[in-house]
């Protein structure tokens, strides 16, 4: 985004004096500023553009009142050398992003701790009415609070995406399609796009590494780069268990969920995602590796929802994407139920 930058010392609105610059991004400019009467908070500048209005969305975005959310406290416009300029005053989050976290050696623990932070963060705007999106979950967009005696996780952001100047996406295009869900790239956005989104971030943060495959050019174009990242939604799920010693087999149903491709075989919602991270969680202070209760009453269900999807539609290769084949040996019962459906799929 070619805006210029504000100087140290600027005042906007009589009310927010600029300390210094803190990035740039794909919406607008980000400062550090000393308000009047509330001390420091950040700044996110951005131009006024002919119906792409994010400011007629604030009050959503001041509805979110939850401690892994960064706080919005109010929004606004002004001029400056005849342009006009819109910005949002916000929290501000000394810790730096997600992106300089991922492979600082945290020990798993706290990657678990972060990971529920995202999740709690996003099922809160789920549970609003309507859901509020967030359409960009990914690490730059998640701050690291380190101003207590532990790391927490807050996310920013919400809803902004769509109103990002195609001009300026160029710049960005990696870090935004790399956490895209398959829909997305169609234009189609839901809670379970964001559970999708959400799933590469904490997988990503547990393994320090991206769940699929993506060879990228230095030199390619935002459209190059959508079609590599979109066809690299093609390959197999990778098992958690499999790409990080520290997590056993309990977290792999978890991730080969929230990863479906088809966005009705992933959790629904935040909310349904932070479940089963719970249970996963409960899992390991079991100190159990293999399959709870909790995760074979879930194989069940799927088992049957499948049996009744293999009742409404032809099959072809519905199952083969199903973690359950992965997991039949957990239960002898499940596994008569699963080679049942497996020879109607043939």
């Amino acid at each position: 985004m070619n805006l210029e930058r504000f100087t140290a010392g600027e005042l906007i609105r009589d009310t927010y004096t600029i300390v210094r610059h803190l990035g740039s991004g794909a919406f607008g400019d980000v400062y550090l500023s000393r308000h009047r009467y509330m001390g420091l908070q950040a700044l996110k500048v951005f131009p006024r553009q002919e119906g792409t209005d994010a400011l007629e969305e604030a009050y959503l975005l001041t509805k979110l009142s939850h401690p892994n959310i960064v706080r919005v406290f109010e929004a606004n416009e002004f001029k400056r050398a005849g342009e006009s300029y819109g910005y949002f005053s916000m929290e501000y989050v000394e810790g730096g992003t997600l992106s300089n976290t991922v492979d600082s050696g945290l020990p798993s623990g706290d990657r678990v701790s972060l990971g529920r932070d995202i999740l709690a963060g996003l099922a809160f705007a789920h549970s609003q009415l309507p859901p509020i999106i967030h359409r960009d979950i990914s690490p730059s967009n998640i701050l690291i609070d380190r101003t207590h005696d532990c790391l927490s996780a807050k996310i920013s952001d919400f809803g902004l995406a769509k109103h990002v100047d195609p001009d300026s996406l160029v710049a960005s295009a990696a870090g935004k399609y790399l956490y895209m869900a398959p829909e997305s790239f169609l234009g189609k956005h839901s809670t379970a796009t964001d559970v999708y989104s959400a799933a590469i971030v904490l997988f990503e943060l547990f393994t320090g590494k991206h769940p699929f495959r993506v060879g990228l050019s230095a030199s390619a174009t935002a459209s190059e780069i959508a079609n590599v990242v979109r066809e690299s939604r093609t390959q197999l799920i990778p098992n958690l268990s499999d790409c990080s010693s520290e997590f056993g087999s309990q977290w792999d149903y978890l991730f080969q969920k929230a990863l479906a491709h088809d966005y009705e075989d992933r959790p629904g919602s935040a909310q349904e995602f932070l479940a089963q991270f719970k249970n996963a969680c409960e899992a390991t202070d079991r100190g159990s590796a293999s399959i709870g209760a909790d995760d074979a009453h879930a194989m069940v269900t799927e088992a049957k929802r499948l049996s009744e999807h293999l009742k409404r539609r032809p099959v072809h290769s519905c199952f083969a994407r199903s973690p359950c084949l992965r997991m039949v040996s957990a239960s002898k019962g499940l596994a008569v139920t699963l080679r049942c459906l497996r020879d109607k799929c043939r």
